[in-house]
């Protein structure tokens, strides 16, 4: 009997000796972040191979995102050996709290806010005896969802040279403003407010300015990573014809008088294979006409009179009319040369008229 209590008592000291030393370990794992079962739920042999799995649970590196839309996010990382599964955590107030698990290395959040930032964390388990044994966090990743589609984008007002745009709010850092340049969409602009005015466009011209709008939710990771709507409806707006006459209209009306010239110089048409630089300063009558053209100057060429137009004059097609008789004029009074329709704009006043003007020529 003896011997039987003496055998008694050391296996009992073993067994003691087992649990302490487990326990003890136990604690220094929790102090390296593992989590492990508690000791009275498991058995005394157990305890010890779970505490030994929780200090090979590795931690969750490369943590990263991609936004699908303005309620979902997917995460992704690399993979722990050894891991059963991962769980997913997002702050809210303060704390982190489970989404889920997943035996996989990328987990889907869904339902999220349009255009809200959100913070995530993943860590790797182990399962041991039906137990989850856990490794450290991964550390903390910020992203965001996108901003939802723009509504409501119209043109609120037009101008000789601008178009106002406005449209409905709607959560987000900025919105972007789109135009179609010759056929390509570019972006021209941003503003955190909801409408922007779109400047220095050609007045009354026959061309249809076309816009969109997006909402942007600003990355603050400073990696160019910012998340976007998308795009509004495309609105289309012509600005309007100005009060006065503008550089437009005189560049037509040069156009204009131009072609009239040219129609009106017969002489030059019939004869100007005879005039002796045909061949070598030009061989067609376009190239003649071009010749003078951007060769004449005031300085160089001859004219019988100069005429203004004030910056605040308002008729152009009135004074159109004018110069079609003048230049009639002109050829009933020489109709062996061409004359070319010279304009030269003068902010600061000509020698005949000291205001702001175009001074008109007709060089020969």
């Amino acid at each position: 009997m003896g011997n039987y209590r003496e055998s008694g008592e050391v296996l009992f000291m073993k067994n003691g000796m087992k649990k302490t030393a487990a326990v003890v370990m136990a604690a220094m794992l929790m102090g390296t972040g593992a989590v492990v079962p508690a000791a009275e739920d498991m058995g005394i042999f157990s305890q010890t191979a779970i505490v030994a799995e929780a200090a090979s649970v590795g931690k969750v590196t490369g943590l990263k995102s991609k936004t699908l839309s303005n309620s979902e996010i997917q995460l992704k990382w690399s993979k722990v050996k050894g891991a059963s599964g991962y769980t997913v955590y997002m702050r809210k107030n303060g704390k982190y709290n489970k989404l889920g698990d997943c035996k996989g290395t990328s987990y889907t959040v869904k339902k999220l806010p349009n255009a809200t930032r959100e913070n995530f964390k993943v860590r790797a388990y182990k399962t041991v005896k039906g137990k989850k044994v856990y490794g450290e966090y991964s550390a903390n990743w910020n992203t965001a969802t996108n901003p939802q589609a723009c509504k409501g984008l119209k043109v609120s007002s037009v101008g000789t040279d601008s178009v106002k745009l406005s449209w409905t709010k709607i959560g987000c850092t900025n919105y972007r403003i789109y135009q179609k340049i010759k056929g390509e969409w570019k972006e021209i602009g941003k503003t955190t407010g909801t409408s922007y005015t779109v400047k220095k466009l050609a007045p009354a011209t026959a061309t249809k300015y076309q816009f969109k709008i997006r909402a942007c939710k600003q990355d603050d990771k400073k990696m160019n990573n910012n998340h976007y709507g998308k795009y509004s409806g495309v609105v289309t707006a012509t600005t309007k014809k100005s009060d006065k006459i503008t550089q437009s209209d005189i560049d037509a009306m040069k156009a204009e008088l131009t072609a009239y010239s040219r129609e009106k110089a017969t002489y030059i048409k019939e004869h100007y294979t005879e005039f002796w630089k045909y061949g070598i300063d030009y061989n067609t009558l376009e190239e003649y006409f071009s010749m003078l053209e951007n060769k004449l100057t005031p300085e160089n060429g001859s004219y019988s009179d100069v005429y203004t137009i004030p910056f605040d004059d308002k008729n152009i097609d009135e004074i159109t009319k004018i110069f079609k008789e003048q230049i009639e004029y002109e050829y009933k009074q020489d109709s062996n040369v061409y004359y070319v329709v010279y304009v030269e704009t003068c902010p600061n006043g000509h020698r005949i008229n000291p205001k702001p003007c175009w001074a008109i020529y007709f060089l020969y």
